[in-house]
């Protein structure tokens, strides 16, 4: 019990992640440049964007074809919960018309 035989994760090499990579970045860089800045720590910031050369229809894809299945899943263990809550604590309407 309690043993660990998994290993860590790999991190990865920072040197993978460039600037030049991401657009987005390239532009925030340029803005600090013009007045004096520079930040050091926006390689930081490159996992966040995605490789230029990806298909802009791949994230629709993923999102949409992966993602909504568990949206759904999640949408009908949700109504199933509330008929069952509601089958063994149905609503009392005290209203006499």
């Amino acid at each position: 019990m309690g043993g660990h035989s998994a290993e860590p994760p790999k991190v990865p090499d920072y040197r993978i992640y460039k600037v030049s990579d991401a657009p987005q970045l390239m532009k925030t860089q340029r803005m600090l440049a013009q007045h004096g800045l520079k930040d050091p720590w926006l390689r930081n910031e490159v996992w966040r964007y995605p490789p230029a050369t990806r298909n802009p229809y791949n994230s629709l894809n993923e999102v949409f074809f992966r993602k909504i299945k568990l949206g759904f899943a999640l949408a009908a263990l949700t109504i199933v919960g509330e008929k069952i809550y509601h089958h063994y604590y149905p609503e009392e309407h005290h209203h006499h018309h």
